[in-house]
C-alpha cells in the first residue's frame, strides 16, 4: 500500500509540512518500558475532558460552531501550555490512513478519526501528550508515560489544563 502523507502543521504563523511517516521510524515515549515499575505496568494515562462555557457540546454543535471552536483552541495549543511545544495536525484534512496510523499510536480516539467537521491535534515531539480538538468534548487531553509514573502525568496535564483554562472559560 501507499506510504503515510504529509500534514500541515500549523504552530505560528506559517504553515509547514510533516512527514507523518517520520513518526513510524520512532516509538512513543510511552512505549519505551523504561519508566517505574515497567516490568509490571506498560504505561499510565490521565484524560481529561473540557468543553468550552461559551458553546454546546460538539455532539449538538453545527459544523460551522466547530468551525469557530478549533481555531479558537489551536490558537491556546499554539502558546505551548503548560510550557510543552506541540506539532498540531488538522485531522479534517488528513486522509484515512493519515488518521488510522494515529489511532493505533493512540494519539488520536477513533472518534476524532471518524468524526465531522473541523477537529485537530497537538502532539508533543515525544508523542506521550495528545490535545484533540472537537472530538466528544471540544478538548480532550491526554498524557502518557512509561511504566507506573501517574504523579508525572498529573502533573503534566494539570499545568496544560491551567495554562489553557487561563485563556478561555
Amino acid at each position: 500500500g501507499e506510504g503515510l502523507g504529509r500534514a500541515m502543521v500549523r504552530g505560528g504563523p506559517e504553515e509547514s509540512a510533516v512527514n507523518l511517516e517520520s513518526l513510524t521510524e520512532t516509538s512513543g515515549e510511552w512505549l519505551r518500558g523504561t519508566g517505574p515499575d515497567a516490568d509490571i505496568v506498560m504505561s499510565s494515562r490521565i484524560r481529561l475532558a473540557r468543553n468550552l462555557a461559551q458553546f454546546p457540546f460538539p455532539n449538538r454543535a453545527s459544523d460551522s460552531v466547530r468551525g469557530e471552536i478549533e481555531p479558537l483552541l489551536h490558537e491556546q495549543l499554539a502558546l505551548r501550555p503548560g510550557g510543552k511545544s506541540l506539532h498540531y495536525l488538522r485531522i479534517d484534512r488528513l486522509e484515512s490512513l493519515d488518521r488510522q496510523f494515529l489511532v493505533e499510536r493512540q494519539l488520536i480516539s477513533r472518534e476524532l478519526s471518524e468524526g465531522h467537521g473541523p477537529r485537530g491535534v497537538g502532539i508533543s515531539s515525544s508523542e506521550n501528550i495528545s490535545l484533540m480538538v472537537n472530538e466528544e468534548d471540544h478538548l480532550r487531553m491526554q498524557v502518557l508515560r512509561s511504566g507506573f509514573a501517574l504523579e508525572e502525568c498529573w502533573r503534566d496535564i494539570d499545568a496544560i489544563d491551567d495554562a489553557i483554562e487561563a485563556g478561555v472559560n
